[in-house]
C-alpha cells in the first residue's frame, strides 16, 4: 500500500493495542502505525483502541524467575479491548510474545505474531544471519529461534556483556525515556566483535528503535529491521484486508 485512500469506503477493521509494555513503545507503536498508513485525511485512518495498562506484572521478572506471572493480566486486558470492539490486537513488546498462545487463544479475534511476521519479512531478502537486539529474556529463551530456523535462517546473540549494557539500555528508556549517550551506546554495542558473525540484524525490542533513531549518523553496516515498523505495517494490512 503506497498510494492515499482519498475517498476510499473500504471497511476497515478496528485496531486492539495492548500497549503499556513499556509506556514509550506502545506510543511510539501508534506514532509509525499513523506514519505509515497511506491516509489523505483523518477518515482514512484505523479506528484504534488502546489498553495501556500498569498493573500488567513485569514480564521481565517473571521470565526471570523474580515475579508473578503475568498472564491473568494481560489476557484481561486482550479480553477488555475485545470488549471495546477490536477486531484485530496488536502486542506491542517482542518479550510479551512469550506468552502468545495463552493471550491467543484467550479471545476470538485474530492476534498478530510479531516473531512470525519479522521472520517473513527478513526471509524476503537474502540474509541468513541475523542478530537479535533484544531484551535478555527474549535472547534466553530464544523467542526467535524456531520462526527463524523454520526459514533457513540463524538467530546471532550478543555475548553476554554486550547484551548487559542493551538490557540497561532498555530499562533506562522505560524509566528515563531517550537520551543521545544511549543511541550513541547502542551503536557501539551494535559494532562489537561478535556482530561480524551477522549479515542483517533486528531491532527485536520496541524500544530499541526508539533508541535507535536517536543516532545522527548510523555506522551499522548491515541492513537493520525494525521490529515496531513490521508490526505497524503488518496491522494496517491486516485492518485492510
Amino acid at each position: 500500500m503506497t498510494a492515499c485512500i482519498r475517498g476510499s469506503n473500504h471497511t476497515k477493521k478496528t485496531l486492539g493495542i495492548l500497549a503499556g509494555l513499556g509506556p514509550l513503545a506502545g506510543a511510539h507503536f501508534y506514532r509509525r502505525l499513523i506514519e505509515l498508513t497511506p491516509a489523505a485525511g483523518d477518515h482514512d485512518h484505523l479506528s484504534v483502541v488502546l489498553s495501556a495498562e500498569n498493573s500488567i506484572p513485569s514480564r521481565l521478572d517473571h521470565l526471570r524467575g523474580l515475579g508473578p506471572s503475568p498472564v491473568p493480566k494481560l489476557i484481561e486486558v486482550a479480553q477488555r479491548l475485545v470488549t471495546a470492539k477490536a477486531e484485530v490486537l496488536a502486542i506491542v513488546s517482542t518479550t510479551t510474545h512469550a506468552y502468545y498462545d495463552q493471550i491467543a487463544q484467550s479471545i476470538s479475534i485474530p492476534v498478530l505474531n510479531l516473531l512470525e511476521l519479522a521472520a517473513d519479512e527478513i526471509q524476503r531478502l537474502p540474509y541468513r544471519r541475523v542478530g537479535i537486539i533484544a531484551t535478555t529474556p527474549t535472547c534466553q529463551l530464544g523467542l526467535y529461534d524456531g520462526p527463524l530456523r523454520q526459514r533457513g535462517i540463524t538467530a546471532v546473540y550478543p555475548d553476554p556483556e554486550t547484551q548487559e549494557g542493551i538490557m540497561e539500555l532498555i530499562d533506562a528508556v522505560k524509566a528515563q525515556g531517550v537520551r543521545l549517550e544511549w543511541a550513541y551506546r547502542l551503536e557501539e554495542a551494535m559494532l562489537k566483535p561478535w556482530a561480524r558473525d551477522a549479515d542483517a540484524m533486528i531491532l527485536a525490542c520496541t524500544e530499541t528503535p526508539l533508541v535507535f533513531a536517536g543516532i545522527p549518523k548510523p555506522d551499522i553496516r548491515v541492513p537493520v529491521f525494525n521490529a515496531t515498523d513490521i508490526l505497524a505495517r503488518a496491522a494496517i494490512s491486516a485492518c485492510w484486508g
